[in-house]
């Protein structure tokens, strides 16, 4: 499985096309960058998905690096009602404004 490690992108020269952060409910974040044509998760030294506390938290780690595109994307656990439709794709994919990106 292809990962990337936010110490090895977060260098000047570095262009991440798109970089998506994941959000979960207990305030995990998960972010996945698309770098040098591959798309993955940023993973720790574990080699397991970074966790983040906050967007703020994945800002810090890749400051120095340049984004030409950056997401928050959300999908809700509450996506059923009695007597509802069926499931629906709820994903809810907010551009974010970063400093420095493109």
């Amino acid at each position: 499985m292809p990962y990337h490690r936010a110490n090895h992108l977060n260098h000047q020269d570095v262009r991440i096309n798109e970089l998506t952060i994941h959000s979960f409910e207990m305030g995990v974040y998960l972010a996945e960058a698309d770098y040098d044509g591959r798309k993955a998760f940023l993973v720790d030294e574990d080699n397991k998905p970074q966790q983040f506390h906050s967007i703020d938290e994945v800002k810090l780690a890749l400051d120095r690096c340049t984004i030409y595109k950056a997401y928050l994307v959300h999908q809700s656990a509450y996506d059923e009602m009695c007597g509802g439709a069926e499931k629906v794709d709820n994903t809810l994919k907010v551009p974010l404004f970063l400093p420095g990106v493109g």
